[in-house]
Order: C-alpha cells, then structure tokens, then sequence
C-alpha cells in the first residue's frame, strides 16, 4: 500500500493504459469482424455478377427491354383471362321474411322470362327452389348461399332463353343445408373450393333443335362468367312422333283438246277435229296432224320397274342433358 501511494500518478496511469489497450482490442475485433462480412458479401456478389454473365441470353439492355415485354404481354394475358371470371352480381342482403319475399318475385321473373322466349316450362316451375317455397323459416346462414344460386340460376336461364330451346324440363343444383329438400331438384354433389376460387355444379335438361343446342354451347362458351360443360348426353325426344313425307303418286296427264268458240277459229274450217267427224273430209284434212296436239299416251313397257318411293325425314326436336361447372374465384384472386 505504502508503494501504489508513493506512485500513485503511475499506477493510475497504468490502469487506464490497460483499459485503453483492451477498448481498442475490442474496437479492432470488431473491425475484423466486420470486414469479413464485407468480404463475404463481396465474395457472394462477385459470384453472382460471374453467374449471371454466364448465363444464357446474357443480362444485357436488349435483353432486359424484351424481358419488360414479356411482363408486360404476361400482365395483358392475365388481365384478359379474368374476364372470363367476371363476378356474379351481389345479392341484396335479406333478412328470413325478407328472403322469402325475394324467393318468389325472382320465380315469376323467371317463368316470365321463359314466356317471352317462348320456352316451356313445366306447370308452377320452381327451377330447382321448391323445397323452399311456403316455409316459414329459413336458417339465416343459409339465405346468403340460396342468393348466390339464384343469381347462377340466372344467368343460366338467360343462355338457355336467348338459344331459344323448346322446352326446360329440369334444372338441377347442389344442397347449400340439410333444410334443402325436393324431388328431382337436387344433386348429390357439394360445391368444391379451392385456393383460387368456388366450383359450384348444375344440371339442365331440355328440349331443343340442334341450332338450338349449338346455340346454348356458344353462349356457355362466349359469356364472360366461367362456365365449364363437364358432360353432354343427346338422345331423341320420344315424345314427339317422326313425321315422314311421301310424295303423292303421279299421273298420266290427262290429254285436252284444244275448243274453239267458232268454226272460224278452227284450223281445220268446217270439219271437227275427231277421226268421226273428219270422214268425208278432203285426204288432205285427214292425214294432217292436228296443231298443238298434245302427244299420244304411251302403254308401259312390259317388265319395266315403277320409282321408288322417296322417303324423307324432318328434323326432330332431341333432349339434352347437360351438366355444367360454375367457377367464381375467390376476391383475392380478382
């Protein structure tokens, strides 16, 4: 102790040496550390430009300007792509009286849409609704998916009436709850969704020509929400008899004999034209043939074969049965 307070000034001055030593040993670590990082990230940044220079076509100006293109042809693709997913309208919200209400009047405009297309309908149609017709209650998580199928419903009926089919025997969809109930209305299918959207089947069965049916598969096919023909099943209409045309059998034509209102007209003067009433005539009368006389009927060859008849088929009406995707995606992917 009687030393360090003899030399005191030294001692001091040798402790902060000390901690100025290790502060700047912790400062040059640091520095080390540092600077191997940089040349790391300098090592990896050089062998990235060497890799991408390598690389075939060759990261030049040119070739960023035609990769720009491309995005830009990409971006345009996409965008015409989704029109042929444009979203369905949004039903309104309904409460239970509400959707009731709502259940009917979409029904009559249905049925009045067919008769101004002149489509057949069957008596009181409920287009796939009629387990729903007259309830009192509805489930309230179920109104929103029941809207969302009347207005598919709808856009359906509007390709089938703007082909202008004969007559709509049957449209079929999927149960939204077990409160969906109806003979022939439903199908043993659910909807299906996936990370990129909703796919919702139907099932129509009608009657048509085929422009008709040619009619209907265009429409599908041109409207700008998605719809996908899974299968197609054509068959005849039994319920309209084959109408069959033959021709009526001909006959000889009969041989008319030219009348004249006065002897005057009469190219043969005085004398008729019948073989009785040439006799006594001058020969030159008698051996010439009559003007304009129509030719002599001839008797059938012997052995000869009479035509067949020609037997030609009018076009029928055939049933169609056809099932169809609904696909919506999902808002994200709008």
């Amino acid at each position: 102790m009687t030393w360090i307070k003899r030399n005191l000034f030294f001692v001091i001055s040798v402790v902060a040496g000390l901690a100025l030593t290790g502060y700047c040993a912790w400062l040059l670590f640091n520095s080390l550390s540092n600077n191997a990082a940089v040349s790391e990230d300098y090592k990896n940044t050089s062998d990235s430009l060497q890799a991408m220079q390598q690389k075939s076509p060759y990261p030049n100006k040119d070739n960023i300007k035609a990769a720009k293109a491309d995005q830009e042809r990409v971006r345009l693709f996409l965008a015409d792509f989704r029109k042929s997913f444009s979203s369905f309208p949004v039903p309104p919200a309904k409460d239970e009286q509400g959707f009731q209400t709502y259940l009917g009047e979409t029904l009559i405009r249905f049925r009045n849409g067919a008769t101004n297309a002149g489509v057949e309908l069957p008596p009181d149609y409920s287009f796939g609704f009629s387990g729903l017709i007259g309830k009192l209650t509805y489930n309230v998580g179920n109104i929103r998916p029941w809207m969302d199928e009347l207005e598919e419903i709808d856009a359906i009926l509007d390709i089938l009436y703007r082909a202008k089919i004969n007559y709509l025997s049957g449209l079929q969809r999927v149960p939204v709850s077990s409160d969906d109930s109806g003979t022939g209305d439903l199908l043993p299918a659910i909807s299906v969704t996936n990370q990129w959207g909703v796919v919702t089947p139907y099932k129509i069965t009608f009657r048509g020509f085929s422009a008709e049916i040619a009619a209907v598969m265009e429409g599908f096919a041109r409207s700008s929400n998605c719809f996908i023909i899974e299968a197609l099943a054509i068959g005849p209409d039994t319920s309209v008899q084959t109408q069959i045309y033959q021709p009526a059998p001909q006959t000889a034509p009969a041989i008319v004999r030219p009348q004249y209102s006065s002897p005057a007209q009469n190219p043969y003067g005085q004398y008729g034209q019948n073989r009785g009433a040439n006799r006594g005539a001058p020969p030159w009368i008698r051996q010439r043939a009559p003007v304009n006389a129509p030719p002599a009927a001839t008797a059938p060859t012997p052995g000869a074969t009479t035509p067949s008849v020609v037997t030609i088929l009018s076009e029928n009406p055939l049933t169609v049965i056809m099932s169809i995707d609904v696909v919506k995606l999902k808002a994200s992917e709008h």
